[in-house]
């Protein structure tokens, strides 16, 4: 009896193995055609009221959806008066960065700003195993929605009549790479990609990153690559996208005391873009919305690429 029921019981573990394996493999077999056929045409806008704010600009929240069932929220920052067309840019940074936008990026001072959430619908809080696993489903989807999203955001973009259609720019920020990356090779209408601390070998970045919450270290590699399947890794292989997006050119950012990225991933990616193509580093730490000196200095080198009457950026030089 006890024998058959350890057999039993073996046959049910190396059965959850193989269902987890296959599962985790189907997750590492790349979606590429995913992004344009989710893509689809935007249906229906929910705008929110103009605010005005101080220093001339407004801003707007936004809900944008499409014929495919795809929705996302974002908000756009513009001067608040406009003489002639105005140069754009899509922006995907960290998690509610269109919510926090005029906190954040403040005047957008010449530019028209939409940054956009990712268009993820589960809970915010990780903090427990349990957590994780009941919204997996809602993060997977909201991972491979939001390089769709970010070409809807350019879809209405493209509409208003106070924009300049051949001025409107993707740009990318830490968490945003890999998606900026897909989405500005697979649509060609953005003008410019921007890669603002942002590099190659995403199953790193995370391996690198989870020492806030893994302080074993033996633990992080493998922890990385289950993330990574999860995530859909290789379908955001910025290494992979970048090259895709020439002969549009990609500006790429990288910081000098980055305690999140290393330097050489920065490179590794600058070395994986067609031409033109352009690399700028600069000083402090990575970005964070709890810095607003470094986010002012990115604003001001983007600005000095898209405006022709601002001030040019030395690129310095490497770390």
């Amino acid at each position: 009896m006890m024998r058959s029921l350890a057999r039993l019981l073996l046959g049910l573990v190396i059965a959850a193995l193989v269902l987890v394996s296959g599962w985790l493999v189907f997750h590492l077999v790349p979606r590429d055609e995913y992004f344009a056929e989710r893509h689809g045409t935007l249906q229906a806008t929910d705008a929110g009221p103009l605010v005005e704010h101080p220093g001339g600009f407004v801003s707007r929240q936004l809900r944008l959806s499409n014929d495919n069932g795809l929705s996302v929220r974002a908000r756009l920052l513009r001067p608040a008066n406009v003489d002639e067309p105005l140069p754009g840019i899509v922006l995907l940074g960290g998690h509610r960065t269109g919510q926090d936008a005029v906190d954040v990026i403040g005047d957008p001072d010449g530019i028209a700003v939409l940054a956009l959430d990712y268009p993820y619908r589960g809970d915010d809080d990780f903090g427990t195993l349990s957590s994780f696993l009941w919204n997996v489903g809602s993060l997977q989807r909201g991972l491979l929605d939001t390089p769709p999203a970010l070409m809807l955001g350019l879809d209405w973009l493209l509409e208003q009549p106070w924009i300049d259609p051949r001025r409107v720019e993707l740009v990318g920020v830490s968490l945003g790479t890999p998606f900026a990356t897909v989405a500005g090779a697979v649509d060609d209408r953005f003008a410019r990609v921007w890669i603002i601390h942002g590099g190659a070998d995403v199953r790193r970045w995370i391996e690198d990153n989870l020492d806030r919450v893994l302080p074993q270290a033996w633990l992080r590699a493998p922890a990385s690559w289950f993330l990574y399947a999860v995530a859909y890794g290789p379908s955001f292989r910025p290494e992979k996208w970048v090259g895709q997006i020439s002969p549009r050119p990609v500006v790429l950012v990288g910081a000098r005391q980055d305690e999140r990225l290393a330097p050489e991933q920065v490179q590794a990616l600058y070395d994986a873009a067609g031409q033109p193509r352009e690399l700028v580093w600069m000083g402090g730490p990575h970005v964070n919305t709890g810095r607003p000196e470094i986010v002012g200095a990115l604003l001001e080198i983007v600005r000095s690429r898209m405006l022709p009457s601002s001030p040019v950026t030395s690129p310095g030089a490497p770390p």
